[in-house]
């Protein structure tokens, strides 16, 4: 899978008290991009507690955190509000930088 499905198919995913969803990617160049590949894990919330970049050694070698699903569900309801961000090229842009440089 690549990120820009993930980000564009975010509301797919639900958490519970059990699983809580979290996206790795893999970076091209240095750089989170909307064709790097990624892929969604369903962590415990004691994984959560861990440091994530221990979780994708063991669970996703090669990957690394980018976002959790309810975070990035929340600042992709924002997006639908602002006209700047009707494309979902400019949703996934918006939300990779926000990704690297905000969260």
């Amino acid at each position: 899978m690549i990120l820009s499905e993930i980000i564009l198919n975010c509301k797919n995913y639900i958490d519970t008290e059990e699983i809580i969803h979290s996206i790795f990617a893999k970076r091209n160049n240095g750089k989170f991009l909307p064709d790097s590949e990624a892929l969604v894990l369903e962590l415990t919330p004691e994984e959560m507690e861990m440091q994530l970049s221990r979780i994708a050694e063991i669970k996703c070698p090669g990957f690394e955190y980018f976002l959790e699903i309810f975070v990035l569900q929340d600042f992709y309801d924002d997006l639908l509000k602002i006209e700047e961000f009707k494309s979902d090229v400019k949703k996934v842009e918006r939300i990779i930088y926000y990704a690297e440089f905000d969260a």
